[in-house]
Formats: C-alpha cells, structure tokens, sequence
C-alpha cells in the first residue's frame, strides 16, 4: 500500500510554524511560572513588563551607579553597591539575569515612564508625592536622616545646632531640603566620602546623611573620628519602584525579596555592606 513521502526539510518548516502558534514552545502563554515568581508571567496581564521580561530572560532595572555605597562602580569599574546586589539577587530568584541601565537621578524615575527600564534599585524613599506616578514594592530597607558630627564636637548636638553652621550634603536626596529647614548652609558633594572628608578636615562643621551611609563608613573606616550626634524622628522605606499598572511584576519582584529573606541570601548582602543584622528582619 503506497503513501506519500515528505523530505526533512518539508518536515522542518512543519515543525518550525507548530512552534509559532500560540501554545507551543517554550516561550507560550502556557508556560509554567517558575516557583520563586509568584505569579505566572505569561497569564496575569497588566502592564505587560513582567510578560515582555520573561520573554527576553532579563530583568531591567535602572539606577544611578554613583551612589556609594548603594549604586555606584567599585574595583575594576565594575558597577556594584547594596541596591546592585539585592537588585541582582531579586533576578536570580526570579530566574532572570539582571540588566543594569544608568541614569542620572534627575532623569531615574521618569525614565520608568519612557520605558528604559523594568524597575528603580537605588535608595528610593516610598511617599505620597511619588506613589500618586509610581509603585512601589514592599521595602528592601529602611533609612534615618542623622546628623553627623566630629568624634570631639561639643556644640553641634541636635538639628537645632545647624543654625548658622555648615553642613556637608550628596546632591540627590532630601538633605539639602533639611539643611534648608534648620537654616544651615549646604555645601554639595559628589557622595558621603567626600562629605565625611570634608568633615574630618574641618571644611565643614556637620554631614546630613542617611543612617545606612554611617554604618557602611564604620564598617569600611572604624577609626575615623565622626559620630552621629542626632537623628530625625521619621523612617524611610527605601523600595523598588515601577511603572504604575504592572501589579504582577510588583508581585514577582515582592515574591523574591521574601524569599531572599527566608533564604539567608539577603542577609548576606546586608552584612557585607552594615555589618550588623538589621533590627527587623520583616521591614528590611
């Protein structure tokens, strides 16, 4: 009984346009989520980002990578830093590899707007004024604004002692704002180091920063003579950010950091950047 007879290549286009329709391939919209998702990718539609992310196989995320010790290029000029690396590890659990794109601050959050990028890692505080652009993730890691003095300054022991003095500030952030409030004279620096430097070499009488930036010098610099004289009474959640309408992907990347929790590999992260634990494990 005769049949008919098709050659390998005949079979191969065959094949080839199964696999282009939808259900079929790896890359279908039947794919099984991975378990540290959270959510399934390519089921739950929303903003697309998420979907388009497991697609390409990279999670992209936008940061300033001049920054330290959160963002910024360390030996070699390779880019690294806390927000990096957490950043990093939150792809890992999702099964992706991280993609960094750098942007100035100025231009950071907009650029989730025009599309450059997934997602923000970069000591990104959650407020009113931005969650009515943004979303935000559950927080990686809290923050305080302090007051940093010298080991041996007697007169400089609140905010309130600013007035008139001069206050070493980073150009991102709100502490040229609190500068301003306690009528001290704000002098710009690049980053915290050369903040702290300036202080040390009496160029200015005080440093506002951030409670983490203080640790991260006691880790690196235990003998520099400077102290935290005072701190404010308000806590920063510094999170992810994203593009309002990608619910999933805010899921996903919640789903990681969790899961990084339970894991250790957070933890990891955070002692080779402050040394001690932080004092609530849930709030980061």
């Amino acid at each position: 009984m005769g049949g008919r007879h098709y050659s390998i290549k005949t079979l191969l286009v065959v094949i080839i346009l199964l696999l282009a329709l939808p259900g079929c391939g790896q890359k279908s919209y039947d794919r099984v989520p991975t378990p540290n998702m959270g959510v399934d990718p390519l089921r739950v539609k929303t903003g697309g980002l998420l979907q388009n992310a497991a697609l390409r196989d990279t999670l992209r995320i936008g940061t300033e990578g001049n920054y330290p010790p959160f963002s910024y290029h360390g030996t070699g000029g390779r880019l690294t830093g806390f927000d990096v690396e957490i950043a990093e590890e939150v792809a890992r659990h999702m099964e992706m590899k991280a993609v960094f794109v750098e942007a100035e601050w100025k231009d950071l959050l907009s650029g989730l707007i025009e599309g450059k990028y997934d997602t923000v890692f970069n000591e990104v505080a959650d407020n009113k004024n931005r969650r009515a652009l943004y979303d935000f993730s559950n927080a990686y890691m809290t923050s305080t604004p302090v007051l940093v003095v010298r080991s041996n300054e007697k007169k400089i022991r609140t905010f309130t002692d600013l007035k008139g003095k001069t206050a070493a500030v980073e150009a991102v952030g709100e502490y040229q704002q609190i500068a301003a409030k306690y009528q001290s004279k704000a002098v710009v620096t690049k980053d915290f180091t050369e903040a702290a430097n300036l202080l040390v070499n009496r160029k200015v009488d005080a440093v506002l920063t951030d409670s983490l930036s203080i640790l991260n010098l006691r880790q690196q610099t235990p003998d520099l003579p400077v102290k935290t004289a005072d701190s404010l009474n308000y806590v920063n959640q510094v999170c992810a950010v994203f593009v309002k309408g990608n619910s999933d992907l805010v899921a996903a990347v919640d789903n990681a950091l969790e899961t990084m929790q339970a894991d250790g590999s957070y933890l990891t992260i955070w002692k080779k950047y402050f040394g001690d634990s932080p004092s609530t494990q849930r709030n980061y």
